[in-house]
């Protein structure tokens, strides 16, 4: 309460903003604009380690197995008591909203303490949570990296201005355990703190945790969950490059005798300009602090990732480079402050002004498309999916469109279009989202459905329309029960 009384107006508006996210995230899960990939594959993954079976989940093509031999995610042990309480897909998407969010709370802690001025302070903070490629993220589906942003700048406000070793290598613990090469970020964080000599101890000692986590996770943790997967496959990242070779020593012998293929593949040049949307709402500034190096691990595994989404730093993967510029954009101004507080009362108010254009810019670059209500016009769909989906028996295998998933009932025998590993129940929506579908593959799926005889269907309203497998007998249906 003392901390809400002496910065009421950030606290307010924090607050105001995590209603207003929550809120439009609500909007947008009864939408159908959320997705098997990736919220329902967290929501499978922790509901089934609650009952025992460690993230398992059904959508990653091994059947039903650890989400943890594709991505090395213990962060997610930490989330999963709470489903004894909450279980479903909208806390979830609650929990991202409250994690980016939070993250603003050390971030204006650190520029009340580099400015020494509130007032200013509150620039960083607002244009963090205005800044549109951070909203991207928080508005697609649930991911884990998403909390990056707060173990960072709580890691950075423990050992910078409070000087506190356990609560900073408590969040280094925590950054790391929320993705495999998000632990190569960490360490390499780790390394460019331990350039000041009063950081050096705990920045050495968390550099090591970073290191032997790496190790860990590669060799041991990771190919024990592949392992028992029986996923058939090499770890991700390795797979993408698999015509270029088998091995990682294969693939970097080939790549280092084909540069221009290499070149060719990774399409640096458009790549590169995918960083403009990082950079131009902060007009640059956070080049003019050495931070901004810390972006360089991210780029590189993203783009030799061959993802294209990745490469671009699209969605939520632009998490590993958000906390990074804006430790650079806050320290750079900070840097500017000192200078313009030596010379002459002029500077001073050009610093201002320069603080105030970029939170100007960055509220003229918000998403106010969020507020378009064409965007949530499938709400109206709801009532129709849930009266379809009573018609579906509790235990029958289900094959559905990815946009669907995360309202359907939990079942191991899930599958997500285009696989139908000849289900008992097929359920699509022509209107909604057809990704990983493209529109007319989803046309030809549902018109080559109504063709076959092997299925008819037993639900048409719309563009919704659930196959029934014949033999599988649905679920009795009390007269008056459809209408409801």
């Amino acid at each position: 309460m003392a901390f809400y009384r002496q910065n009421l107006f950030f606290c307010n508006f924090l607050l105001a903003w995590t209603l207003l996210f929550s809120l439009l995230r609500t909007a947008q899960h009864f939408s159908f604009a959320t997705n098997a990939w990736d919220l329902s594959i967290y929501d499978y993954a922790m509901s089934s380690t609650m009952k025992g079976d460690i993230m398992a989940e059904p959508f990653h093509g091994f059947g039903w197995g650890s989400h943890l031999a594709i991505h090395f995610t213990p962060i997610l042990f930490l989330l999963a008591p709470l489903y004894l309480v909450f279980t479903g897909p909208l806390f979830l998407l609650y929990i991202q909203v409250l994690a980016v969010g939070a993250a603003a709370v050390p971030l204006y802690l650190i520029a009340k303490h580099e400015f020494g001025d509130a007032q200013m302070a509150l620039a960083p903070p607002l244009i963090y949570l205005l800044y549109r490629p951070l909203l991207n993220g928080l508005m697609y589906d649930f991911h884990p990296e998403m909390f990056f942003p707060l173990f960072i700048f709580a890691s950075y406000y423990f050992l910078a201005v409070r000087n506190r070793r356990f609560p900073f290598l408590l969040f280094i613990i925590l950054a790391l355990w929320l993705k495999e090469d998000f632990a190569v970020y960490t360490f390499f964080y780790c390394w460019w703190l331990g350039r000041r000599k009063e950081w050096k101890k705990n920045a050495s000692r968390a550099m090591q945790l970073s290191a032997l986590y790496i190790l860990l996770t590669m060799t041991v943790f990771i190919p024990f969950f592949q392992a028992q997967a029986q996923t058939g496959r090499s770890y991700e990242f390795i797979n993408k490059w698999q015509d270029y070779g088998r091995t990682p020593s294969e693939i970097c012998k080939q790549a280092a005798s084909q540069p221009l293929r290499v070149l060719k593949d990774l399409h640096p040049l458009a790549n590169l300009g995918h960083l403009a949307n990082y950079f131009l709402p902060l007009l640059f500034i956070p080049l003019a602090s050495s931070a901004a190096l810390l972006i360089i691990p991210p780029l590189v595994v993203g783009w030799l990732s061959r993802i294209p989404t990745m490469a671009a730093f699209g969605l939520h993967y632009g998490s590993a480079l958000i906390p990074f510029l804006f430790l650079a954009l806050l320290l750079a101004l900070a840097r500017l402050r000192k200078q313009a507080d030596k010379n002459q009362r002029m500077l001073r108010s050009s610093w201002q002004w320069l603080v105030l254009t970029l939170l100007l810019l960055n509220l003229g670059n918000f998403k106010w498309n969020l507020f378009t209500p064409g965007k949530y016009r499938m709400i109206r769909e709801y009532p129709v999916v849930q009266r379809c989906l009573i018609l579906i028996p509790e235990k029958a295998s289900l094959a559905a469109q990815s946009a669907l998933i995360p309202h359907l009932p939990k079942r191991k025998a899930m599958s997500m279009l285009p696989e139908t590993g000849q289900a008992d129940y097929i359920l699509l929506h022509r209107q909604l989202n057809p990704w990983p579908l493209s529109p007319a593959q989803l046309q030809e799926l549902d018109d080559g459905l109504q063709r076959k005889d092997e299925y008819h269907c037993l639900f048409n309203s719309g563009g919704l329309h659930l196959y029934e497998k014949k033999g599988a007998g649905a679920m009795p249906v009390r007269v008056g029960e459809i209408s409801k």
